[in-house]
């Protein structure tokens, strides 16, 4: 059985290597755990001894009242050392859960930004919490009872070995048929498994779309019946799990009927050895009794053995993610209150390999304290280009540089600190409005309330109850989204990096407001390289440097002044956005 559990990868030994820290713990609950086994077998020692007295004729009353007492102190003293080891082997569980996900958080945030686009935060949740969480399941509860599962009956048929062995082969027989037979009937079980952790992550991911689109699910009159891709997850992941119980079904079955028949093996044979002459009566009795207990040992192997299964499965995930290279670091660190330049040199990138470029040969160079605009149509790279800035992913060829060291030499976390990222979707805790804009520093109430005016949030906030004490979230404020943007840009401001980001920043901005914030940006932007992504045009017509992207190239770079002189594609796209009603108000 321990071999057949170990054909996975990242089967028992995996989960061992990952509680390596708690080894004394676990072995200390597996010890006790097989020391309250060996007092189990007390009673029926208790009961073996008074027949033997009733058979012989000398039942006493002291006699009596000391087999009573024996079981009474051995049944106490297995409560007491069950409750230990349960202790030992729980303590252990949670901190080795504690430790693997804080080791895999930690392994997580050491990858290119990327992969959190690329996989679907359900995906990530299963891994981080369902998968890990067998791993306390199975260390809490199922390590204490395979100590007892294959130490006991090995003790026990020792014993009967020694007592009678044509009676302990016999027993031998129900425990072959009750445990070999099921494990070959459940050759499909581990492929199930590992299809069944893949359809969870589906199902959860899946769901967690379906919540996020419950205003649009709900607008279209939609249900989870209607939501085709839910409906189509949930069925999969249904009729695996049918799949699994129909499979696991029938060896089950035959493990109990046999293991629990066991009798019907040592009763017969036994009685017919008694009769010859062959066995004492006291031997008799006593392999009577010890077939009542030895197969339960056998029954928990069979339920280990798919607990196992299943938990290789959740493993299988986390080893994949452990597999993944975090982001290379490199050395070389810029001070963060410098003014730096951007430098494109010839960068081009793929999302996947073989597919069409996303961005093919940019060549830019942005200068220090300089505002640079990013314009094009949707799809035009103009977002990938920014975010290979801060190594959302690495480029495909070429090299990005700020300051003159390329990004890849810089250290991951002084590039963290040059740059600030303010995007269309905003992330927000569930957290005060202070610690929401304080983010990631260690920023005075006074400093927050400036940055909180430069964004023109300032008045909202005050306006507000508990003011910037107040919770935002489901259980706090709800923000609207021009709201959350304006959050976001405070948190920017105040974080103070040489080098910012703005894509679609203002897009939910209202008139009034916007004018207001794209006034305090240009003060409080000063000496810091800016680039600005909008399809807004009139926002950026004051940029030092606008550049066109087309079908992942650049076109055109230059002033708003140069780029309409020169009557290209950015002078054509002015003229369709000056038609707009925005367009001949900004005009």
């Amino acid at each position: 059985v321990l071999f057949i559990m170990e054909q996975k990868r990242t089967g028992l030994s995996y989960v061992f290597t990952l509680a390596r820290e708690e080894f004394g713990k676990l072995g200390m609950g597996m010890f006790l755990a097989v020391l309250c086994s060996a007092l189990s077998f007390v009673p029926y020692l208790v009961v073996y001894r008074i027949l033997l007295l009733i058979i012989e004729n000398e039942v006493t009353f002291g006699a009596m009242v000391m087999w009573a007492c024996i079981g009474i102190v051995a049944a106490i003293f297995q409560a007491l050392l069950m409750s230990i080891a349960g202790i030992c082997s729980h303590v252990a569980a949670f901190n080795t859960m504690h430790r693997i996900k804080v080791r895999v958080l930690k392994h997580m945030s050491g990858f290119n930004l990327g992969f959190f686009q690329e996989h679907a935060p359900g995906q990530i949740k299963t891994t981080l919490f369902d998968d890990v969480d067998r791993i306390e399941q199975f260390l809490a509860h199922s390590t204490l009872e395979l100590a007892q599962a294959v130490v006991v009956p090995l003790m026990m048929f020792v014993f009967m070995l020694r007592l009678d062995w044509g009676m302990a082969l016999v027993m031998l027989i129900a425990a072959i048929l009750g445990i070999a037979v099921p494990m070959m009937l459940m050759g499909k079980y581990p492929d199930m498994t590992a299809e069944f952790a893949e359809d969870n992550e589906n199902l959860n991911a899946s769901a967690n779309e379906f919540i996020t689109a419950m205003p649009v699910i709900k607008m279209y009159h939609l249900t989870a019946e209607k939501f085709e891709q839910y409906r189509n997850v949930l069925h999969l992941y249904t009729s695996c799990w049918k799949k699994m119980c129909i499979s696991s079904c029938y060896p089950l079955s035959i493990a109990l009927v046999v293991l629990d028949s066991a009798i019907l093996f040592t009763l017969p044979v036994g009685g017919w050895l008694f009769l010859r002459g062959s066995l004492p009566i006291a031997s008799y009795l006593l392999f009577i009794l010890l077939t009542m207990c030895f197969f339960a040992s056998f029954l928990n192997m069979v339920t280990i053995f798919m607990q196992s299964v299943e938990l290789g499965s959740g493993l299988d995930n986390i080893q994949k993610i452990m597999d993944i290279e975090e982001m290379g670091s490199g050395s070389a660190v810029l001070p963060k209150d410098g003014c730096y330049s951007i430098d494109y040199e010839n960068v081009s990138f793929h999302y996947v390999e073989g597919e069409k470029e996303a961005l093919t040969s940019i060549n830019l160079h942005m200068e220090p304290g300089s505002i640079n605009a990013f314009v094009g149509p949707s799809g035009a790279g103009k977002t990938t280009a920014v975010q290979l800035l801060g190594r959302y992913w690495d480029t495909t060829a070429g090299t990005i540089k700020i300051g003159g060291v390329p990004i890849t030499d810089l250290k991951t976390e002084n590039l963290m600190d040059l740059t600030a990222f303010v995007f269309q979707d905003v992330f927000l805790l569930e957290d005060t409005l202070l610690e929401n804009i304080r983010m990631g520093t260690d920023a005075t109430e006074e400093q927050v309330r400036n940055a909180a005016q430069a964004a023109q949030i300032d008045d909202f906030i005050m306006s507000l109850p508990h003011g910037y004490a107040t919770r935002i979230g489901d259980e706090g404020v709800k923000l609207s989204g021009g709201q959350q943007q304006r959050i976001s840009i405070a948190r920017a401001i105040l974080k103070d990096a040489p080098v910012v980001v703005f894509d679609e920043a203002t897009s939910y901005s209202d008139i009034e407001n916007e004018h207001k914030i794209q006034i305090a940006l240009q003060n409080l932007l000063k000496g810091k390289t800016t680039i600005m992504i909008a399809h807004r045009l009139h926002t950026i017509r004051n940029a030092d440097q606008i550049v066109v992207f087309q079908d992942g190239m650049t076109t055109e770079q230059g002033t708003h002044k140069e780029l309409l002189d020169k009557g290209g594609v950015y002078s054509q796209m002015w003229d369709v956005y000056a038609q707009t009603t925005v367009g001949k108000e900004a005009v």
